[in-house]
């Protein structure tokens, strides 16, 4: 008998990501506002985000957040970003099971101008962007439906947008894992 090789490559082993988060800020009235955005089509699909995505190798936090914030969102960002929080989730729900590091990234300062319009990059992957502050996000509604996307018309269904509140149930895992360190304390309050 002639023992055979197995053709089959073994499954690999399970590995922990690392995502990158990145605040989009903008300050007016007084407030500081961020990008939330719907995702859909992968994991956390229909939960609201921050944008981001994988840290590729070799690739820094901040360079990561500019690139993701890019793609997704065709926004620059402002030269200093800083590292504010970092969530370790299990996503107990997907088969297989995703264990993340996510890593925060912001503005140092909120106020600071980025530039490009806000507009939605990959539809594939995200149903919309809007503006809120942490007080809203915090409470899991905005009071109004603020389309990031308007001026530039982007958002898939920005004619069909409520015009009252707008729920930001469910959140993605991340952004829960955040709320629940800094509480009602912004993360973009240092």
């Amino acid at each position: 008998m002639t023992a055979h090789a197995s053709t089959q490559t073994p499954a690999p082993a399970p590995t922990v990501r690392v995502g990158v988060g990145c605040f989009v800020t903008k300050r007016e009235n007084g407030e500081t506002f961020f990008l939330l955005g719907q995702r859909k089509g992968s994991h956390g699909s229909g939960t609201w985000a921050l944008p981001g995505g994988h840290l590729e190798m070799c690739e820094s936090w901040d360079t990561c957040a500019r690139r993701e914030v890019l793609e997704e969102c065709n926004v620059e960002l402002p030269p200093d970003l800083v590292h504010v929080a970092t969530t370790n989730n299990v996503f107990r729900d997907s088969v297989p099971i995703k264990h993340y590091i996510t890593l925060v990234m912001a503005p140092r300062d909120p106020a600071a101008a980025f530039s490009g319009s806000v507009r939605l990059m990959e539809p594939d992957k995200c149903l919309q962007w809007v503006w809120v502050t942490w007080n809203e996000l915090v409470r899991r509604e905005a009071a109004v439906c603020r389309d990031a996307c308007a001026d530039s018309g982007s958002n898939s269904d920005s004619n069909s947008a409520p015009s009252g509140p707008l729920s930001l149930e469910p959140l993605f895992l991340p952004l829960q894992s955040l709320i629940a360190q800094a509480g009602s304390k912004s993360p973009l309050d240092f």
